[in-house]
């Protein structure tokens, strides 16, 4: 079925953003003083909510600190958003094919809006998107609100529609949407992954969408 609207995740779908947010992260946690974290050891928690992360990464006794860790997180990860961050191979000539088809693109990210913005301006593909979507005010996925504000909003077709991420949480927002999913295999998560969440189609390249969606 050729798709004609495509949501698409931020963080490691479109951008490989790894290095700039596991270092901010590192840097709260040895803030807090808490050491023996590597920065790969924090790329399989990209892409789920501050609190969770922290959650997670810092040892129980210390979870009285989220919210001041989602602070200093807050604070010092903007500014050093786009350090190293780049997007992957193939994204900028796939977004400007999609367009040259007639495909109408959305981002869908736990990102906040005007971090979106920032990077997407960074990079020169701002005009490439109908909409950027970011967090504020919304559940994160798997909770498919992001999604459902955005076919809403824009009149998008559900039948029509495709959302690709690089986790599970993309992948159960979009089936929670009613709409079709793709996971990409070369973000925070491994094909296995990927699979284990029974996305529509898998792809190893983001250039692999053209197919797809024609």
């Amino acid at each position: 079925m050729p798709y004609e609207n495509i949501i698409i995740d931020f963080d490691g779908t479109i951008s490989d953003s790894r290095r700039d947010i596991a270092g901010a992260q590192l840097w709260v946690l040895e803030r807090l003083g808490v050491t023996g974290y590597r920065e790969e050891d924090l790329y399989p928690f990209i892409g789920l909510p501050l609190a969770e992360t922290f959650q997670r990464l810092l040892p129980p006794a210390m979870h009285g600190r989220i919210g001041e860790a989602s602070e200093l997180y807050t604070e010092y990860y903007p500014p050093r958003s786009l350090l190293t961050t780049q997007l992957f191979p193939g994204v900028r000539r796939t977004l400007e094919r999609l367009r040259t088809q007639g495909k109408r693109i959305a981002v869908a990210s736990t990102k906040r809006g005007p971090g979106i913005l920032r990077a997407t301006d960074h990079f020169g593909i701002t005009p490439l998107f109908d909409r950027l979507q970011g967090s504020e005010g919304l559940p994160f996925k798997p909770d498919p609100a992001i999604i459902n504000l955005i076919l809403e909003e824009e009149g998008w077709d559900p039948l029509r529609t495709l959302m690709v991420g690089d986790t599970s949480m993309d992948v159960l927002a979009g089936k929670s949407a009613g709409i079709a999913t793709c996971g990409v295999t070369y973000g925070a998560m491994s094909e296995e992954q990927i699979q284990a969440a029974g996305p529509d189609f898998i792809i190893d390249d983001f250039a692999d969408l053209l197919p797809l969606v024609s």
